[in-house]
């Protein structure tokens, strides 16, 4: 009697487990977390040092500023393919900007408006072309990247001010992050705005019933994500101490890759900025770690993509779990 009770209280605790771990993207996440850190710890001894943390956390800093631009995106059912060559821009007008004597403050100011400009841009032609994004956002992502290099002519901007790298050097970057992520995730939760994001994700036509305003909205997600982007230039000048046309390249994939691992669904209406940056931080541990283990390079986007396709399947497998549940 005593066997059977401990076998059905066991029953129920796998049971149990398995629920919290499909039903809470975030659970997965965290668990995929600790034990890459452990793997990668083991094999490295210098991974749990405070200056590789403060690297890491630098290195997650940019990605994950542009990843909440990116999950609003997704959310409501599209993508912007443009953040890269956008971050790329941006750092091209402020090394302008800087080479001419230009204050911090300014620069600062200046990234953050053509950013949020080139994203309502993208979110306009999106809206009034009636394209999907994807299309609008590679179409300006080659745009944004050409102007960039006729702009700074291909140039790099070097030995710059202690004023211009305050941004991406020690805890700043984290704290602008963490600042970011309680930002969005309260307008994600509490206001209307993110009450929309979520709507015209799972429901783009109930929503225009609904009277929501979708094409403003989707205006707004768009002109989120590209300012966004020009806060991620700035860290990322900061960080690297130097302003070059090609910055940003691939950055669009790794800001995808966050928000997917972070179980934000290229379905629509699902996902989270805390979820979102937990990816941004699994995608930073991953990095790191191949790096520390002298991964070749050549590998390195292989082992990502992996791990990406895997969290799509997790997220269908999730999909199919609350589904069976229903019936």
């Amino acid at each position: 009697m005593k066997n059977e009770i401990t076998a059905n209280a066991k029953r129920q605790s796998h049971r149990g487990f398995l629920s919290a771990l499909f039903n809470i993207p975030e659970l997965t996440i965290v668990l995929f977390i600790v034990i890459v850190a452990i793997f990668i710890g083991v094999q490295s001894n210098i991974f749990f040092t405070g200056t590789n943390v403060l690297n890491i956390t630098r290195q997650i800093a940019v990605n994950g500023v542009i990843s909440i631009g990116m999950m609003l995106a997704i959310i409501a059912k599209g993508v912007d393919l443009s953040v890269g060559s956008l971050l790329a821009l941006v750092c091209a007008v402020a090394g302008s900007l800087i080479q001419v004597g230009a204050p911090a403050w300014l620069v600062l100011l200046v990234s953050l408006g053509l950013g949020a400009a080139c994203g309502f841009l993208n979110g306009a032609l999106i809206v009034k072309l009636r394209v999907a994004p994807i299309i609008v956002t590679l179409a300006t992502m080659n745009i944004f990247r050409g102007i960039a290099y006729v702009y700074s002519g291909g140039k790099w901007t070097t030995n710059l001010s202690d004023d211009f790298l305050v941004m991406g050097t020690g805890i700043v970057p984290g704290l602008i992050l963490a600042a970011t992520v309680v930002v969005f995730a309260v307008i994600m939760k509490y206001t209307r705005f993110g009450r929309y994001v979520y709507a015209i994700g799972s429901n783009e036509d109930s929503a225009r019933l609904a009277g929501i305003r979708v094409d403003h909205t989707k205006r707004m997600i768009f002109m989120c994500s590209g300012l966004l982007s020009g806060l991620a230039a700035m860290i990322f000048i900061g960080r690297t101490g130097a302003i070059q046309p090609s910055a940003g390249a691939g950055y669009e994939m790794d800001a995808i890759g966050a928000a997917v691992l972070g179980g934000v669904s290229f379905l629509g209406g699902k996902g989270s900025v805390v979820g979102t940056l937990l990816g941004a931080v699994l995608m930073g541990l991953l990095m790191n770690g191949m790096t520390l283990l002298k991964i070749s390079a050549n590998y390195q986007g292989l082992i990502t993509g992996v791990v990406i396709i895997l969290a799509l399947l997790l997220d269908t497998a999730r999909t199919l779990y609350k589904e069976r549940k229903r019936q």
